[in-house]
């Protein structure tokens, strides 16, 4: 099996701001009917979908099908020579390419490449594609669903396809991204239907508006994989501008009837954190403060769709209801218009199971995407997750740092768990007074089994002084916060304290 080139050339897209009406071009080509290799399903559909999608966006577009050698090199030579005063050049490929990353190559409907040296003159280097698109002003963008398996009986031969070519391939290309619609080493399903899986995904969200182009690409590897059963999966590479960019810049805030959003919020409010929730299904169903923030909720995202907050709390809402299929749609909604809460939350739920098979893997996916943006939860969940070894190997200094980072932002938990590995001496030292010092601090900010740490450290004198009637009074006021844990031990020690 060969890893076929998939290659996307990204510089700045689109910020909050952008004038949707300016320049905006794209080479969008499919190839299917191959003269000397067998014929493939989508890439003409695809292409022609994924043309239709980018008029939409106001794009300028050139759509060649079953393009030959030369319809190839005339599309992109318009293609770089329109580039340069275009503000966002796309280039789009489906079909069959050779070799594998910046080193690969397009080929056309008409090659041979009967042998290695004579596939040179047969193909379109990728190097190409992306010097051409990497000359627009604020985005080039290459994307190929092109990772099938080749059929032809060569590939080409890179280090006879002259110095520049091999030099462009090696060099760092400005404000770029790799996105690969599967892994190295795997092959790219065509699908049962009109479009790949990838192109399907593509079309989904690429006119969604509002939709950071981050979260475009993630979301787009989340589809794939569902849609492949996990056979497939995208794999990006290379980073984007810290800057937000979108491809459709609607900006919708929230709006409407201000008594009706604050009647969300309030209700909310009211709510206790749905993961702390009794255990009762049909109890929580009933619960009359969750099914009225549902309704506040509902009745606020009708008057501003566009508000990730309000669908954010919405799913709070739903969750705490036990509604799990609303909650993750909500948590979704909420995360593709930016709230990184949501994905934390969405983590949540495929770590402990709410409504979905338990996926460890999953939950990473979205802790590690809320962690970019500093949630300092999702922080920990990654800790957690690395300590326990729970779907990675174990690393408990891998571990601290995550905690340290969660830390460093003020969560309360994280300190707690820094305590326990320096008490320990796991990933780090083993530091008593530290530890001791780690649970004061969390204690202080109301951390229930740092109170319970802290107890433990005074009644043993671990880290400092022993201070019997501290314990006491930290258990006591951890019991009544309603820490079992704490009831559990001062049940156990009072009698004999009588």
């Amino acid at each position: 099996m060969r890893w076929l080139a998939l290659f996307i050339a990204i510089g700045l897209l689109f910020d909050a701001e952008a004038d949707a009406s300016s320049s905006r071009i794209a080479l969008v080509v499919g190839n299917a009917s191959y003269a000397h290799a067998p014929r493939l399903g989508t890439p003409v559909n695809d292409a022609e979908d994924i043309a239709a999608a980018l008029v939409g966006l106001g794009f300028e577009v050139d759509l060649r099908k079953d393009a030959t050698i030369g319809d190839l090199h005339a599309g992109l030579g318009a293609f770089t020579e329109k580039s340069a005063g275009a503000d966002i050049a796309i280039f789009y490929f489906a079909g069959y390419s050779a070799a594998a990353g910046v080193g690969g190559y397009l080929i056309p409907v008409d090659a041979h490449l009967a042998t290695p040296q004579s596939a040179i003159a047969e193909t379109v280097p990728l190097a190409a594609v992306t010097a051409a698109a990497a000359r627009a002003r604020r985005l080039g963008l290459v994307i190929l669903d092109a990772l099938r398996e080749n059929p032809f009986p060569a590939t080409p031969d890179g280090r006879r396809n002259g110095a520049s070519t091999a030099s462009a391939a090696r060099a760092p290309i400005r404000n770029t991204l790799m996105f690969f619609p599967a892994e190295p080493g795997r092959t790219a399903e065509e699908g049962e239907g009109r479009n790949s899986p990838f192109a399907a995904a593509l079309l989904k969200y690429l006119p969604q508006a509002d939709l950071e182009i981050n979260f475009m690409f993630r979301n787009v590897r989340d589809d794939v994989r569902l849609a492949t059963r996990r056979k497939q999966t995208p794999y990006m590479y290379g980073q984007l501008s810290k800057e937000r960019i979108y491809l459709n810049p609607v900006k919708q805030v929230a709006h409407g009837d201000p008594a009706v959003l604050q009647r969300c919020d309030n209700s909310v409010a009211g709510l206790a954190e749905a993961r702390a929730i009794g255990a009762d299904q049909d109890e929580a169903r009933e619960n009359p403060i969750a099914v009225a923030a549902v309704a506040a909720c509902s009745d606020a995202v009708k008057l501003s769709p566009g508000a990730d907050r309000l669908h954010y709390q919405l799913g709070r809402s739903l969750l705490a209801a036990r509604d799990y299929a609303g909650a993750m749609a909500s948590y979704k909604a909420a995360s593709e218009l930016g709230n990184a809460r949501a994905l934390y939350e969405l983590g949540l739920m495929y770590e402990s199971g709410n409504g979905v098979e338990k996926d460890p893997a999953r939950a990473r996916f979205y802790y590690e995407m809320a962690a970019e943006k500093k949630i300092a939860p999702a922080l920990v969940s990654l800790g957690l997750q690395q300590e326990r070894g729970i779907g990675t190997a174990s690393d408990p200094a891998r571990a601290y740092a995550l905690y340290q980072r969660a830390a460093e932002l003020g969560d309360a938990t994280a300190l707690n768990r820094m305590g326990e590995l320096a008490e320990k001496g796991l990933g780090t030292r083993q530091d008593l007074k530290s530890a001791r010092a780690f649970y004061q601090k969390s204690a202080a900010m109301g951390e229930l089994e740092a109170m319970v740490n802290l107890a433990r450290c005074y009644a043993n004198g671990i880290g400092g002084p022993r201070d019997l009637s501290q314990a006491r009074r930290l258990l006591a006021k951890a019991a009544q916060a309603g820490s079992a844990n704490a009831r559990r031990i001062l049940a156990h020690v009072e009698p004999k304290a009588r």
